[in-house]
C-alpha cells in the first residue's frame, strides 16, 4: 500500500505488534507536539541483549551527514556529503546522478499519486524499501519506507516523531544482502522561534537485530552515531540523509530482521528576550520545551530481502 493510501485508511495496522494493536487514520497527528510522539516497541527488541560494535564521527569510514556544512540551519540538508564519499550509490541506470529532491510527485496532501515516474530519476523513490519487499508497504510505519524524505505540506503524515526513548520494529523480512543504511531526518521542537531555527546535536544509537543460535530470541548490535548535526524549526523541507556503511560500522547485514532508534540531545531554545530555556527529550517530563528527532525515512538501498 502506497503510504498516502494507508496513513488515511481507517483503521491501519502496525506491522509486526499484536494484531489489537491498530491505529486510526489520525493517530500522532495532534497539534500537541508532545502528542505525536511514537515509541512502540515490538516484542522481544527491548529485551534483547545488546552490544555496541561501532561508534562513529562524522567523516569518511564513519557516518555522512546531509551537506556536511552545519553553521546555519539553512546548512543541514541533503545528501551532498554522502554522494561526495560514496558517488556510485547516488547514480541511476545510465550513470547520471540522482536528484535529492523533489522527492515525490504530489498533487495534495491526502491525494494518492503514482509515484514510479520518479524511479531512476530521484534518490529516495528509486531506493525506497517498499521496492525491494511488497511487506514495506503495510502498516503505520510504511511511512518511512515509501520515498518521501521532505515534508512536502504533509506534516506528522510525512514523519514519525521521536523522543529520546526511541522505537524499534520487526521487519517484514529477513536481509540477505546490504551495502549501507540511512535515514531521512531533521529536529522538532515546540519552541516558538518560527522559521529561524536553530542547529541541535543529537547522539544517535541504531541497533540492528537477528535471532540468536536458538531461532527464537534476539540479540542487538548497535552502532553509535556522535555529535549528528541538524536543524531544529527552520524548515520542514530542510531534512538531512545521515548513515553509514555496514562495512565501516562492522556489522554483516545478513540475517537482520529488526531495528530500533533512540538518541540523546543536549539543546537550548534561546526565546526573543535572549533567555535560554533547555530542551528535554523525554515527552513524559515536565518541561516547558520538547525536542524530539523527526524520522521521515528509512533506507537500505539495493537491499535483498528473503
Amino acid at each position: 500500500m502506497n503510504k498516502k493510501l494507508s496513513l488515511l485508511a481507517l483503521p491501519f495496522l502496525l506491522f509486526g505488534c499484536d494484531t489489537t494493536e491498530l491505529y486510526p487514520g489520525d493517530a500522532y497527528i495532534d497539534p500537541e507536539f508532545v502528542n505525536n510522539r511514537y515509541n512502540a516497541y515490538d516484542e522481544g527488541l527491548k529485551e534483547a541483549s545488546k552490544t555496541v560494535v561501532a561508534t562513529l564521527n562524522n567523516e569518511e569510514n564513519g557516518y555522512f551527514n546531509g551537506s556536511g556544512v552545519y553553521e546555519q540551519p539553512s546548512d543541514c540538508r541533503g545528501y551532498n556529503q554522502a554522494k561526495q564519499w560514496h558517488p556510485d550509490y547516488f547514480k541511476n541506470s545510465k550513470g547520471g546522478d540522482l536528484r535529492w529532491e523533489p522527492d515525490i510527485d504530489n498533487p495534495g496532501v491526502g491525494v494518492w499519486s503514482d509515484q514510479s515516474s520518479l524511479y531512476d530519476v530521484v534518490y529516495s523513490q528509486t531506493k525506497k524499501l517498499s521496492r525491494l519487499h511488497d511487506g514495506f508497504r503495510k502498516g503505520y510505519l510504511s511511512k518511512l519506507y515509501n520515498g518521501q524524505v521532505r515534508c512536502n505540506a504533509w506534516g506528522f503524515y510525512s514523519l514519525v516523531c521521536l523522543d529520546g526513548d526511541g522505537y524499534g520494529t520487526k521487519f517484514p523480512a529477513e536481509l540477505l544482502e546490504g551495502d549501507y543504511f540511512a535515514f531521512a531526518c531533521r529536529g522538532g521542537s515546540n519552541s516558538p522561534d518560527g522559521n529561524v531555527g536553530r542547529v541541535s546535536t543529537f547522539d544517535i544509537n541504531i541497533t540492528f537485530y537477528k535471532f540468536a543460535s536458538d531461532l527464537e530470541t534476539l540479540v542487538g548490535e548497535t552502532v553509535s552515531l556522535l555529535n549528528v548535526k541538524l536543524q531544529t524549526n527552520y524548515s520542514a523541507e530542510a531534512t538531512s540523509l545521515v548513515g553509514f556503511d555496514f562495512a565501516d560500522a562492522n556489522i554483516d547485514p545478513s540475517g537482520i530482521v529488526g531495528m530500533s532508534m533512540d538518541f540523546t540531545c543536549e539543546d537550548t531554545y534561546v526565546d526573543s528576550d535572549g533567555v535560554s530555556h533547555v530542551t528535554s527529550t523525554d515527552f513524559d517530563s515536565e518541561s516547558d520545551y520538547y525536542i524530539g528527532l523527526m524520522l521521515l525515512e528509512v533506507l537500505i538501498p539495493d537491499s535483498r530481502w528473503n
